[in-house]
């Protein structure tokens, strides 16, 4: 489980890289003021470390169950910002409604 630990790791430390101001792939600022976004990063961060956690306790019923707490983390923030108009168009955009 040490590549699981290794992985949830690199998530979690990895996370905070996103608040910094950047251009996304369609040229447009990335949303680091939003408050969801901000809410998306911590998520990141918290279930990197729960997952480091349980890795090194070879916790593999947690594991499992943290599955779905690793995929909605990232879903938080691919769902509205990035798996969005991939073609360019409303990426790193709020959609509006």
């Amino acid at each position: 489980m040490k590549g699981w630990e290794n992985s949830a790791l690199a998530l979690s430390e990895m996370a905070p890289l996103l608040l910094l101001p950047r251009a996304c792939a369609n040229g447009k600022p990335a949303p680091v003021d939003q408050d969801d976004w901000k809410k998306a990063v911590e998520g990141l961060v918290t279930v990197g470390e729960t997952v480091a956690k349980e890795a090194r306790a070879k916790n593999i019923d947690a594991m499992l169950d943290l599955s779905e707490k690793v995929s909605n983390a990232c879903a938080a923030c691919h769902e509205r910002y990035r798996d969005v108009d991939l073609t360019g168009g409303v990426r790193c955009e709020v959609e509006a409604g």
